[in-house]
């Protein structure tokens, strides 16, 4: 298929006058749109399936009906392996001189951009030279691109991270008929009434956690979702790894993801785990930055100084959604494993610097130094709560039917 032939057939909303898309907004399109108004490139990152795509033609669309823009000013376009910065320019160049008008704005979609290498330079040239232009980029990974795009973008660009969906998208989307108890729950004081209330929406909350999370996953069966998560995985290890990074040593990138799951939320030994894998501590180190760009496992770190951080200790979360696929552990362990890296990515996903404590054998999970406030995670009854360990922070207990409910976080 030639150049122009995917275009057109990328962008049937110039015929048919808006693109046919999922109508479920999740929450980043409110913080997204906000912005619209500035010329700053926005930048949408997070991992594979998790909705880029969808959320760029919402905004496409949203701008077609409220704001009455004409479809022929909006351009689309996904990139794939192999593509290269003329391919930018050739997609560019036919939408400017072909479609859009040149006396009003244009809006340029660029989904998956990261298969470019090089694109940077080819995203500067339009943002300088380009009048009325607002730029939308997306990208499966945090990317390493993150910080070329800090080099050659400096001062250009709004980052935003897309995550799973949480529980209330979930609700929203697939148990409407739970909505009214989600929201009478959060503010309500009779204890008993809550309870009930909370054993309603933990049952919700299950089902959540298991089915992946993915806007795609929900609706197939217990084998289909085990599959379809699976190939994400492998998607992400094993193919997006290495057109990216091009990691020499596959396997020891499954190992430690697999290592990582059965071990959520533990800390790291670097030497430990170069042991394990017959890896230098270098490679360990590199495989699990990687992981963490692709964004299925998140680093806390118990410093926030830069300057002390990669001294430091350190734990590694899985992300929640393949969390509960876990065969070998049992469920109520899985379902512990899940709720932590859902909380984690609940503070990621508003924005929060994250860090943990511990001193000895004690630990606090989750601290927000910004804020004082800290949150332990508990899922064993008779664990004694660490109130009163750090001065001056506020530490609070999540679990399922504490002050703090997992599903309302």
């Amino acid at each position: 298929m030639n150049i122009v032939k995917k275009i057109l057939f990328q962008n049937k909303q110039w015929s048919e006058g808006r693109f046919k898309t999922f109508g479920f907004k999740r929450d980043i399109f409110e913080k997204v749109w906000r912005d619209l108004n500035t010329k700053l490139i926005a930048l949408i990152t997070g991992p594979r399936r998790v909705g880029k795509s969808v959320l760029l033609k919402q905004i496409a669309n949203e701008l077609i009906v409220s704001k009455k823009i004409s479809p022929k000013q909006i351009l689309f376009y996904e990139f794939a392996q192999n593509d290269d910065e003329d391919t930018i320019w050739d997609v560019f160049e036919y939408f400017t001189k072909e479609m859009a008008d040149p006396r009003l704005p244009i809006f340029i979609f660029f989904d998956e951009i990261q298969y470019v290498n090089g694109y940077e330079s080819m995203i500067k040239n339009i943002y300088d030279n380009q009048d009325s232009c607002k730029i939308f980029i997306t990208g499966s990974l945090s990317l390493s691109y993150k910080k070329r795009m800090s080099e050659s973008l400096t001062g250009r660009f709004f980052s935003y991270k897309l995550f799973p969906l949480n529980f209330l998208e979930f609700i929203k989307l697939h148990k409407p008929s739970s909505l009214d108890i989600y929201n009478k729950t959060i503010k309500e004081d009779d204890k008993f009434k809550r309870e009930y209330q909370l054993s309603i929406l933990n049952a919700d909350f299950r089902e959540f956690l298991i089915s992946g999370r993915y806007p795609e996953a929900f609706g197939l069966s217990s084998e289909q979702n085990k599959i379809y998560l699976s190939n994400i995985i492998n998607q992400s290890l094993n193919e997006d790894a290495y057109a990216y990074f091009r990691i020499e040593k596959p396997s020891i990138m499954n190992s430690l993801f697999e290592y990582i799951r059965q071990n959520n939320g533990g800390l790291l030994s670097i030497n430990k785990l170069s042991s394990l894998t017959g890896s230098s501590n270098k490679t360990i180190s590199t495989y699990l930055d990687i992981l963490e760009l692709m964004g299925i496992v998140y680093i806390v770190y118990n410093s926030t100084n830069p300057l002390i951080k990669n001294q430091s200790s350190k734990k590694a979360y899985i992300n929640s959604s393949f969390a509960f696929d876990n065969t070998k552990l049992d469920v109520s362990t899985a379902l512990g494993f899940a709720v932590e890296s859902y909380i984690l990515e609940r503070l990621l996903e508003k924005g929060e610097i994250v860090t943990f404590w511990r001193k000895r054998e004690k630990e606090i999970d989750f601290l927000i130094p910004s804020k004082k406030i800290g949150y332990e995670i508990k899922f064993r009854p008779n664990v004694p709560t660490l109130k009163h360990a750090i001065k001056d922070y506020e530490i609070e207990t999540v679990s399922l039917n504490e002050k703090v409910p997992a599903c309302l976080f």
